[in-house]
């Protein structure tokens, strides 16, 4: 969410991992799964360079791939020699890398390179037959780098009865101005969550609607609030300068929040949003066509209703909420972000002696007070799973949303779901004609979802969703899509984080 700095392989199915604590990847930012990691290649191996180095050797060396090297596209030769060492020397003997005064540019993405992209964070679980949800999938492309955005799923007790039965969470956290809190809330939101669950009061031994969704609010401000109104007592404190800062960084940076939770038992979903990710309802009709339910509303600087509660928050503030932004911040309930929720005078003594961000800028928004202006608390809402039809739910971050609408994506997932009834793994759909015309990716036009280029050839549906968001069969869109790195991407996508979940019908018909 780069953009918001003004503001803002396939697996097998196994079973169901009970969350206890994310599993850390070497990449403290993936925390949350054991299936995140860098988004793109990057090179492995440092070398120390001599003074005056040819500038085209030095161009020839860093631009060769560090991983698997496509058949189509042999490595430079010797390249992997370049950090022999002049014998007793210790020094890396630069000879190899010749005398050749052509660019060796890293080679572009084969199809099948492209596969294995959209797939190198995937993951798909089975809780088995018999159960409520029948599997879900998931994957993350990352456009930033590192990646901003972060994802959890698992399972915790049931908070009044651990016999009874675990609960499921999905949740998926879209960073902006870092990746700090979107990692943090992997490790954290779930144990705040779970102590909030615990202190609601049940009625007749079961927890109403109306004391889960409480909890989820009181988790997520609970949260916020030890992140963001630390700060004075942290910098005032007799800490360390470097353990200040760690602790601060977290709330220089922000996060949208997604979490939904299922009771089983009782086949309702609980759906928690701050921010712009969105969760959407897939329905099995019965006339046997599919049909999408927004289980969130976007909570930015364009959504009607949050324009109307900032602005009678500050009736003196007539410019608070400008172009779709809060002061410049795009999503309008968000984690962290302290800037736009610190005072004048707090902000003015981190930004002099903690490093503290400069946004948003004083000079463009003149008008800025105190605040805060943004939130933490959740939009909550509460859905009952449909015990007669099959039905599945989408949540992602705004990467996905950019390309496509939630009425797409569904329609994208249910032929997905039908496709795969019919054994379609093997027999890949593709449109008749491959000739989309010239590609184009740019100010005239960034990656989007395109029904006359939808294709069904993978595995997993949340790889399907984000496949079909960059071209679909249009395999040159897909291939330039991901050729551009970091920061060139961000001008044509952004991270993106998908999971889908699948319900099944009480009658234990219609699994995918």
């Amino acid at each position: 969410m780069l953009a918001r700095q003004l503001l803002r392989q396939r697996l097998r199915p196994a079973p169901v991992a009970r969350l206890s604590r994310p599993t850390q990847r070497p990449m403290v930012r993936f925390a949350s799964s054991d299936t995140q990691g860098k988004p793109f290649p990057t090179a492995t191996a440092a070398v120390s360079f001599a003074a005056g180095l040819a500038s085209a050797a030095l161009v020839y060396w860093y631009t060769s791939p560090s991983r698997q090297t496509p058949a189509s596209s042999p490595a430079p030769a010797k390249s992997a020699s370049i950090l022999d060492k002049s014998p007793g020397s210790g020094i890396p003997d630069l000879n190899a890398l010749g005398l050749s005064d052509q660019i060796a540019y890293a080679p572009v993405p084969t199809s099948e390179g492209v596969t294995r992209q959209l797939n190198e964070h995937a993951f798909s679980l089975s809780s088995g037959g018999g159960k409520l949800v029948s599997r879900y999938d998931g994957t993350q492309l990352g456009s930033n780098n590192p990646c901003e955005d972060a994802f959890i799923h698992g399972s915790f007790s049931d908070p009044l009865d651990q016999k009874r039965g675990d609960w499921l969470t999905w949740g998926v956290f879209d960073g902006h101005c870092g990746w700090q809190l979107s990692n943090l809330l992997t490790k954290q939101l779930i144990p705040f969550v779970r102590r909030s669950l615990d202190n609601a009061k049940p009625q007749d031994g079961q927890l109403s609607d109306e004391a889960v969704q409480t909890a989820l609010k009181s988790a997520f401000t609970t949260l916020d609030d030890a992140v963001v109104k630390s700060a004075l007592q942290t910098i005032e404190s007799d800490l360390p300068f470097a353990e200040k800062a760690r602790r601060l960084e977290a709330a220089y940076a922000g996060a949208c929040a997604l979490l939904t939770i299922l009771d089983p038992v009782s086949r309702k979903l609980t759906v928690a949003s701050t921010g712009d990710c969105r969760a959407v309802l897939g329905q099995k009709s019965a006339d046997g066509k599919w049909t999408a339910t927004e289980l969130s509303t976007d909570c930015t600087g364009a959504t009607p209703s949050e324009i109307a509660r900032i602005k009678a928050q500050f009736p003196d503030e007539p410019d608070v909420v400008q172009g779709g932004r809060i002061w410049g911040m795009q999503p309008s309930r968000t984690f962290g972000d302290g800037m736009w929720k610190w005072t004048a005078q707090l902000k003015d003594r981190l930004r002099d002696q903690y490093n503290g961000l400069s946004l948003p800028s004083a000079v463009r928004y003149r008008g800025y007070k105190d605040g805060p202006y943004l939130t933490a608390e959740p939009l909550v809402t509460t859905t009952q799973i449909p015990a007669s039809e099959p039905s599945f739910l989408i949540l992602a971050t705004d990467g996905l949303w950019d390309a496509m609408t939630s009425a797409q994506a569904v329609d994208l997932v249910g032929r997905w779901f039908e496709w795969q009834k019919k054994g379609g793994s093997s027999e890949p759909v593709k449109p008749a004609t491959a000739d989309f015309g010239p590609t184009v990716l740019g100010r005239k036009q960034q990656c989007k979802y395109e029904e006359k280029k939808i294709t069904l050839q993978d595995d997993n549906a949340a790889v399907h969703l984000v496949r079909n968001a960059l071209g679909g069969a249009d395999e040159q869109m897909v291939k330039g899509a991901l050729t551009f790195r970091y920061p060139n991407s961000r001008d044509i996508r952004d991270d993106i984080t998908v999971q889908v979940v699948f319900f099944a019908p009480a009658s234990g018909k219609g699994k995918a």
